[in-house]
């Protein structure tokens, strides 16, 4: 950011942002309050949204980054946890994303969204990404901070699983989540509901947990971390809109 934000009011919008995305698929609503209550907060509309993007952009490298790491620790015992298609079929999978990308850009709504939207909010991304960059305390706060968030959820996952009689080691179960929310991501419900808890189901049996104690641990991670955040993100929401922050 150009300058600072108020540090609790930030706080209580990431409260909030845990309440919004229960109604909103693939974090979209968390990302509008946040770009809401930065704009709200002074910063200009383009700076916020760039913020946020890039936030949101860092978020996904450190997965990707955790996801090779964990996969190449935990090696062949995943093996039957994630069984990729024919290299044959993903290709193909790509071809079609590239021709409905190329379909959609064809047309005029399309090339207006790209130009007028797309286009530019990458460019603010871009310039705000180098000016972090330029700066290795910014970095080291924005790559640490996303990867300690993902490395929380993999604790709390470990801890549901050890719970309920443990198994697999720290290095399976980083593996499982890392897989198993990647795959979820694709999923249009919000916070990938349904989906994530069948993956890592799946998952935790394929690394040889038995079915009941995954299923239960699952369970009681997606409680403390999908569920229980619902009410005091709810209230959060409450006050910034009380105290004109959004």
């Amino acid at each position: 950011m150009p300058g600072p934000v108020p540090f609790w009011p930030a706080t209580l919008t990431q409260a909030a942002s845990s309440f919004v995305n229960r109604v909103s698929p693939a974090n979209v609503g968390g990302m509008a309050l946040n770009a809401r209550f930065l704009q709200k907060s002074g910063v200009s509309p383009g700076a916020g949204v760039a913020a946020v993007g890039v936030n949101a952009l860092m978020g996904a490298v450190a997965h990707l980054i955790l996801l090779v790491i964990f996969f190449s620790l935990a090696g062949h015992e995943l093996a039957q946890a994630f069984k990729l298609p024919p290299a044959s079929k993903l290709l193909l999978i790509l071809a079609l994303a590239a021709a409905l990308t190329g379909i959609v850009l064809v047309t005029r709504r399309g090339r207006q969204f790209a130009t007028t939207r797309l286009l530019p909010g990458l460019r603010s991304a871009a310039a705000s990404l180098r000016t972090v960059a330029a700066s290795p305390v910014k970095l080291t706060l924005l790559a640490g901070g996303s990867a300690l968030i993902t490395l929380a959820y993999i604790a709390g996952l470990a801890a549901s699983v050890q719970a309920f009689g443990g198994g697999p080691g720290i290095t399976e179960i980083g593996a499982v989540y890392l897989g198993a929310a990647l795959i979820a991501a694709a999923s249009p419900t919000p916070g990938g509901l349904g989906a994530i808890e069948a993956a890592l189901v799946a998952s935790l049996t394929g690394v040889g947990l038995p079915a009941g104690p995954a299923v239960s641990a699952v369970l009681t991670y997606r409680l403390a971390t999908y569920w229980l955040p619902v009410l005091p993100g709810w209230i959060s929401l409450r006050i910034l809109q009380k105290r004109d922050y959004i």
